[in-house]
C-alpha cells in the first residue's frame, strides 16, 4: 500500500509551561490570552457556543500520532473503553488487545501514548480542559478524545493503517473522526474505510494539507475523497487570512478554518505552537463536538449543513473553496443555526462560558522581522472594561505605557538577532493587573 508522506506542520516554538504562568492573569486558563482563535471573539465564534455547549457527552476519534494521556490538561477527557481491561488480551474481540483507553493500529494493542507531539498537540485544539487553573483550554472542553495511533515517531504512516483506524472508530461509536493526515495517493482500502464511516453516518474532518496548491488538480488525501461525510478544512492566519502554507480547492476544501501560531498542549506536559492544516481540522472537529452536544437528535450530516450554512464569506476565499462559496468557522452562528427561537438558553452555563466573560488580550505581531528594522506589535482586548493603561514590554522590559485611549499598536527598531517576546499589560485605576498577554516573534539578520 502507497505510504502516506510525513505531515508538513511547521515547527514552531515552545512557550512556557502553565506552572510558569504568572497567576495574576484573570482567566483561570492561564494561557487562554495566547490562543487567538479563542479568545478573539471574530475567529470561530467560540465564545457564542459555549454558552450552549461544552461538548460534553460527545466522542471525538483523533487519528494521528497518539496522546499524551497523563497531560494535566488532557487527562479528564481522554476515552475508556468499558468492555476492556488491561490483561493482555483482547476482552472485547474487536482485534485490538488492552485498548483501554485507544487503539494502536501499527501494534494492534492499546499503547497510544504520544512519541511525536502532533497527536497531543491537536488533541488540546479539541479538548483541552476549561477552567482548571492550568494552561489553555479546548475549543470543546468537555468533549471526550478516543486515541488511535496511525502515525510514528516521524509523524509517518500509510493507508492500510489508516483505513483500520477509521473502521475501529466508527465501529467503536465515534461519530466525529479527526484526521490531520495528508498523502499523494489513495488506495482501496482507504476509500472502502471512507465509505464505511459514511454509512454508519459519521464525519470524517480532514485536513487539506500543506502544500500551498489546488488540491483539485493535483490531490492530496483523504482531503480529495468526493465521499459526503468528508468535511475537508483549510488553514486561516490571525488576520483571517489564507494561511500562506494553505491548500485549497473549489471542489475539494469545504472551510477554513485558524492554523496559524495554535497554542495547544505538547508532549511533556507543556504548550507549545504549531501552524498547519494540521492545526486547522481539529477546531471543525470540536465545533461539530459542541453542535452534536446541543442537539444529540440530528444527523452529522445536518451538523455538517450548519457548519457549511452559517460559515462567514470571506472575498480572498472565493474561488479557492467549496462549501458555501469560500467561508471561514463560525460555530456560534452554527449553534444559533440548530438552536433557534426558545432553544437558545439565556442564561450561560458551565466553566467555559464563565471564563470567556474573563478579560483576555490579543498580542498581536509579525512571526519574524529583518534586524535594524522596526517590529510592531498591535493588541486588542475583550472583557477589559475597567483597564486604564496598557503596558508594553519588550524581552521583559518595559518600554511604552498608554491610555485606553490610544493606540495599540507600537513600533520599535530592534537591532539584536533571535528569538524576542512582546508582552501587553492592563492595568487598572488602582494600579493593579487586570489582564497580560504576550507573543514571541524572531530576529533574522541582516541581510
Amino acid at each position: 500500500m502507497a505510504a502516506l508522506p510525513r505531515i508538513l506542520t511547521a515547527v514552531a516554538t515552545t512557550v512556557a509551561l502553565a506552572g510558569s504562568a504568572a497567576p495574576a492573569l484573570a482567566a483561570p486558563d492561564p494561557l487562554i490570552s495566547q490562543q487567538w482563535a479563542l479568545s478573539d471573539p471574530q475567529a470561530v465564534g467560540a465564545q457564542v457556543a459555549w454558552s450552549q455547549s461544552t461538548g460534553s457527552g460527545v466522542v471525538v476519534a483523533l487519528l494521528d500520532s497518539g496522546v499524551q494521556l497523563n497531560h494535566p490538561d488532557l487527562a479528564g477527557n481522554i476515552w475508556t473503553n468499558p468492555n476492556e481491561v488491561v490483561n493482555g488480551k483482547d476482552d472485547d474481540n474487536n482485534g485490538i488487545i488492552d485498548d483501554v483507553h485507544g487503539a494502536n493500529m501499527f501494534t494492534g494493542n492499546g499503547d497510544v501514548e504520544d512519541d511525536e507531539g502532533h497527536g497531543t498537540h491537536t488533541a488540546g485544539i479539541i479538548a483541552a480542559e476549561a477552567g482548571d487553573g492550568v494552561g489553555g483550554a479546548g475549543l470543546a472542553p468537555n468533549a471526550t478524545i478516543m486515541p488511535i495511533k496511525v502515525l510514528d515517531s516521524n509523524r509517518s504512516g500509510n493507508s492500510t493503517v489508516l483505513a483500520r483506524g477509521i473502521r475501529y472508530a466508527v465501529d467503536e461509536g465515534a461519530r466525529i473522526l479527526s484526521i490531520s493526515i495528508n498523502g499523494d495517493s489513495t488506495t482501496s482500502d482507504l476509500t472502502a474505510a471512507l465509505k464505511y464511516a459514511t454509512d454508519k453516518g459519521a464525519t470524517i474532518v480532514c485536513s487539506a494539507g500543506n502544500n500551498s496548491r489546488d488540491i483539485d488538480l493535483t490531490p492530496s488525501w483523504p482531503a480529495s475523497s468526493t465521499e459526503p461525510s468528508v468535511l475537508t478544512v483549510t488553514a486561516e492566519d490571525e488576520d483571517l487570512s489564507l494561511a500562506s502554507f494553505a491548500n485549497t480547492g473549489l471542489n475539494s476544501v469545504d472551510l477554513a478554518a485558524p492554523g496559524d501560531m495554535i497554542l495547544s498542549t505538547a508532549r511533556g506536559s507543556g504548550y507549545e505552537n504549531r501552524s498547519g492544516t494540521s492545526m486547522s481540522a481539529p477546531f471543525v472537529s470540536a465545533s461539530l463536538a459542541l453542535l452534536a452536544s446541543a442537539r444529540p437528535d440530528l444527523s452529522q450530516a445536518a451538523l455538517r449543513n450548519a457548519l457549511l450554512s452559517t460559515a462567514p464569506k470571506r472575498s480572498f476565499l472565493a474561488g479557492l473553496l467549496g462549501g458555501n462559496g469560500g467561508g471561514g468557522l463560525d460555530v456560534g452562528a452554527a449553534m444559533h443555526a440548530i438552536l433557534p427561537g426558545d432553544m437558545w438558553r439565556t442564561t450561560p452555563g458551565g466553566a467555559v462560558a464563565a471564563r470567556s466573560a474573563a478579560a483576555a488580550v490579543r498580542v498581536r505581531t509579525a512571526a519574524s522581522v529583518r534586524a535594524g528594522r522596526r517590529a510592531t506589535v498591535r493588541w486588542s482586548a475583550t472583557g477589559a472594561a475597567n483597564v486604564t493603561t496598557w503596558r508594553i514590554l519588550l524581552d521583559g522590559k518595559r518600554i511604552a505605557d498608554r491610555s485606553v485611549a490610544a493606540s495599540r499598536v507600537l513600533r520599535r527598531k530592534i537591532d539584536k538577532a533571535g528569538k524576542h517576546t512582546w508582552k501587553v499589560v492592563g492595568y487598572d485605576a488602582a494600579d493593579r493587573r487586570v489582564v497580560a498577554g504576550s507573543r514571541g516573534f524572531r530576529v533574522l539578520r541582516a541581510r
